[in-house]
């Protein structure tokens, strides 16, 4: 993949020509923002707007309050893409695409991927709205996909801060389109679930740590101490930790010193919560 990067406190757009001929996408993630469609309905401030629940019309339709949302945009000023810039980019509650097809067969192809057979006849909800599963899941794969629906992802990244352009490369030798019309659980997959937990864990912990803690770590800045938080959470896990309050104060242990112990949590989800 060829990857550009810009400040996420910015506008992707002043970096990135709006596309001419290919609809842009906004991909809202309903388990970060509670209330979702009544939230873009709130930043489109009385403006018309075309949004659809992906849940909706799917055998997931009953949990539709955690859908993720597809809202289709009508430029770099749109009303909807400005609240989510203001409020919901830096903390990675959705992403950009580019499609490479119409707007209905894009939908219908997000619609395909909003779950991954783990074993046949059993799926399982993925969190495609989440930009760091995304990036991995469908921008890890887009050269491989037998229908090109999505052209480019536009994701923010809460750790570095910035944007990052994913893209499939123009030369595509070997590919064979041998990913089939929906996601299928396999090692490649695993991987990137594992990740992305991984990474939800590290910044669950984050969010609770006291600014000593995370100056001993490298901060205050999560792009300068993650680095060390990662490989903490790491030796952690390895180590038979299994809930946050179990990370946090074999991090405590760690540190050269022993830092605020009312930064541990009373009561803590396990870190692989979906």
């Amino acid at each position: 993949m060829n990857q550009d990067c810009w400040p996420v406190s910015e506008s992707p757009f002043t970096h990135v020509h709006w596309p001419d001929h290919h609809p842009v996408g906004l991909v809202l993630d309903g388990v970060a923002i509670p209330g979702l469609g009544e939230q873009i309905y709130q930043w489109a401030g009385g403006q018309p707007f075309n949004a659809e629940c992906l849940y909706v019309a799917t055998r997931w339709e009953a949990v539709s309050d955690l859908s993720p949302w597809l809202v289709w945009l009508s430029g770099p000023e749109d009303p909807v893409l400005q609240g989510f810039l203001e409020q919901g980019a830096m903390q990675e509650q959705g992403y950009l695409l580019v499609s490479a097809t119409d707007r209905a067969t894009c939908t219908r192809w997000m619609r395909s991927h909003l779950q991954v057979e783990m074993a046949p006849g059993c799926e399982e909800l993925v969190r495609i709205a989440h930009p760091a599963l995304a990036r991995r899941v469908i921008g890890g794969n887009l050269p491989r996909f037998p229908t090109r629906a999505v052209d480019r992802l536009i994701v923010p990244d809460r750790i570095s801060e910035q944007w990052h352009l994913v893209e499939p490369p123009a030369v595509q030798p070997g590919s064979t389109g041998d990913q089939p019309g929906k996601m299928i659980g396999s090692p490649d997959l695993k991987g990137a679930f594992d990740a992305f937990n991984r990474r939800k864990g590290a910044l669950q912990i984050w969010n609770n740590l006291d600014e000593s803690v995370r100056n001993q770590l490298g901060g205050p800045d999560l792009m300068d101490a993650y680095p060390a938080l990662g490989r903490i959470l790491e030796e952690a896990l390895g180590s038979g930790c299994n809930n946050l309050r179990e990370v946090m104060q074999f991090l405590f242990a760690t540190l050269p010193r022993q830092a605020d112990r009312n930064a541990v949590m009373e009561t803590a989800p396990p870190l692989d919560q979906g």
